[in-house]
């Protein structure tokens, strides 16, 4: 008996043609769903730089792409820059900056900025130039663009003052490390609050040399600041009197500043009333502070009557821990303006506007 094989199975065209054509309108749904997304994010990009020149901030690119396709957004600006207006008019300019997001993340920006910086006070014609080896943002907002949380990272910075044509920069300050974190803090029946930590890592600046001290810095702070939603460029003065008229509140949970042979302790929580007068407490702690308030009180920096003014505070404290180091600490009261030690009254700060 002679056994016949049954002919192979050829598969049908329809298993690979499938899946491959299912691939194709993926792909094509996709492209059109970035240039769609992609056109909207310029829209978005004019519609919020309309906004900000509205309240006083003006910004601009030499140039503007917008790129990234598949997977994220880039956008890429050459000679950024910024005019303020309504309060210190400043014009600020940079080299470039990068600002990526993910398609599925948009609302999360990382942004790279290349140096120098020029900074401008218009009013006055003074020009700093900045740089750094490094300087990063990142930014977390809801799809309206309100940021909920920024931060702020830059390595080995300098920064000088430019006299006018002709003159050498003025060294101004340097630092190998600086970082600044702000995030929205919920509201526990009053105003929103915000989160604030800043520190800085081995800063100097001419300006303590001079008056007989000797760096590098280093500052830690942290603490939440209340009823600070008008940021508009305005007065130092106007912007403290719309804070007090919020109601705000300062808390200071942790200030540290140290150098080599002197450290500075603060925390506290102050509050401005509808006159202008500081009202709170605040702790206070010095180290091996004498000498550089004498030699900055000497050059300047700080006013005279303050240096005898805290060498007199101390004499009142009591022996405790600053920064790591002993020192003396004592707690002040602000009422009314007035600065009182216990019950007894210090010194007076003027209103603030």
């Amino acid at each position: 008996m002679i056994e016949t094989k049954a002919p192979a199975r050829r598969s049908a065209p329809w298993v690979i043609a499938v899946p491959l054509l299912l691939v194709l309108m993926l792909a094509v749904c996709w492209c059109g769903l970035w240039f769609y997304a992609a056109a909207h994010a310029e829209r978005e990009i004019e519609a919020w730089m309309a906004r900000e020149k509205l309240v006083g901030r003006e910004w601009g690119c030499g140039e503007r792409r917008l790129t990234g396709f598949p997977f994220r957004f880039e956008l890429i600006c050459t000679a950024p820059t910024l005019l303020t207006r309504g309060g210190d008019p400043l014009r600020i300019t940079a080299a470039s900056a990068h600002l990526v997001a993910q398609v599925w993340s948009p609302n999360h920006i990382i942004a790279e900025f290349a140096a120098p910086m020029q900074i401008e006070d218009t009013a006055t014609g003074k020009l700093y130039r900045a740089s750094w080896s490094l300087l990063q943002m990142s930014a977390i907002g809801d799809m309206s663009g309100n940021p909920h949380r920024i931060s702020l990272s830059a390595d080995q910075i300098s920064a000088d003052l430019l006299p006018g044509a002709g003159a050498a920069p003025v060294p101004a300050f340097t630092a190998k490390h600086f970082e600044a974190h702000a995030r929205r803090a919920p509201a526990a029946g009053g105003p929103e609050g915000i989160d604030y930590a800043v520190g800085l890592v081995d800063g100097d600046t001419p300006a303590l040399a001079q008056a007989g001290g000797s760096g590098p810095i280093n500052l830690t702070v942290q603490g939440t600041v209340t009823a600070l939603t008008d940021l508009r460029p305005m007065p130092v003065a106007e912007r403290i009197r719309a804070w007090a008229q919020e109601g705000g509140k300062f808390r200071l949970d942790r200030f540290q500043l140290t150098t080599p042979k002197a450290a500075l302790s603060a925390s506290g929580a102050v509050s401005v009333d509808p006159q202008g007068r500081l009202n709170g407490t605040v702790n206070l702690g010095f180290s091996g502070v004498d000498e550089l308030l004498k030699n900055l009180a000497r050059s300047g920096v700080i006013a005279p009557e303050l240096a005898p003014v805290i060498g007199a505070l101390a004499l009142a404290g009591k022996s405790g821990d600053v920064a790591g180091r002993q020192g003396t600490t004592f707690a002040l009261t602000l009422k009314d303006g007035t600065l009182q030690l216990g019950k007894f009254p210090v010194g007076i700060i003027p209103p603030l506007f």
